[in-house]
């Protein structure tokens, strides 16, 4: 679940136990919170972030998946042997990280998505509580 952590504007929290599924044949990374119903999304490039209605980012869908995360240094390998996907959240100001951990092959790796807008309307009515 979510482990807030605010210092000053900044606001950190962690998504964990998520469950997810590498597609070899479309080369797709879907990661999900169990349960959760999508209200939104916003694409970020090859990104889909998913949001609930209560403004909480609840999946994300990565396109070419191999590609875009070994950009990262994150192999076809890794993401062919998942064990466990976490998400690290971090708002400041009017920018939003959205960091992908992957543990897989005894190793921890990570993706981050930067959102620099949160002003726009859309974002802004996502990310405000």
């Amino acid at each position: 679940m979510k482990q807030p952590n605010i210092t000053g504007s900044r606001k950190e929290y962690y998504i964990k136990k998520l469950e997810f599924d590498y597609d070899k044949s479309n080369d797709l990374l879907y990661i999900c919170r169990k349960g959760s119903n999508i209200y939104s999304n916003v694409v970020v490039g090859e990104f889909h972030l998913e949001f609930s209605k209560d403004k909480k980012i609840v999946g994300i869908e990565v396109l070419k998946a191999s590609e875009i995360l070994g950009e990262y240094g994150i192999p076809k390998k890794i993401l062919e042997n998942i064990d466990k996907v976490e998400l690290k959240i971090v708002v400041k100001g009017n920018s939003m990280l959205v960091f992908i951990i992957i543990h897989a092959l005894n190793q921890e790796k990570s993706a981050a998505i930067t959102m620099n807008n949160l002003e726009s309307p859309i974002m802004k009515a996502l990310v405000e509580a």
